[in-house]
């Protein structure tokens, strides 16, 4: 029979409930935290996860002034966040208001009925629609699931994940 030896203590201390649970929360928050920041950075960049938008229709520029996709007043970009879920969920996206429904219609693209009333807020900014014209498609513009889906995020969780379980072990 042999008989184990070492720091018990230690090892209750590192394998205690609590402490994995704060270190899994914080990995998570730290996940999210890095997957808000990729996302907006992908927004403002144009090019999220390196798929660069479709570019904004001549009427889109002429609205807004800008040839930016999804850039406007910065409402989109400023209401991406995160929140730990619990300890195996993040959700990073958007939580907060009309811009919830802005952001699934940016991220999946939609074709909208044009009414007279939106044929004359367009005519009112300056921008005329042609009498025939009787839908608007908006394309695709995914700003989430190429930097969430992609390699390059999935490895900086696995990363943070690591750190956190050698913190766990070393502190």
């Amino acid at each position: 029979m042999s008989k184990l030896s070492g720091d018990w203590s230690r090892l209750d201390q590192i394998l205690d409930p609590s402490r994995i649970a704060t270190g899994v929360q914080q990995a998570a928050a730290r996940v999210g935290n890095y997957g808000a920041s990729e996302v907006k950075k992908g927004i403002v960049s144009g090019a999220p996860g390196g798929q660069k938008f479709v570019p904004n229709s001549s009427m889109t520029t002429a609205r807004k002034g800008s040839s930016k996709p999804l850039i406007d007043k910065g409402d989109l970009v400023g209401s991406i966040t995160y929140q730990v879920v619990d300890a195996n969920n993040v959700f990073v996206g958007v939580k907060k208001g009309k811009e919830v429904n802005i952001a699934a219609v940016h991220e999946f693209g939609c074709t909208i009925g044009v009414t007279p009333k939106m044929r004359a807020y367009f005519h009112y900014q300056g921008v005329h629609l042609k009498a025939s014209t009787q839908y608007i498609h908006i394309p695709p513009r995914p700003f989430l699931r190429p930097v969430l889906l992609g390699s390059e995020f999935k490895a900086k969780v696995a990363e943070i994940y690591i750190q956190a379980i050698e913190r766990m072990f070393h502190a």
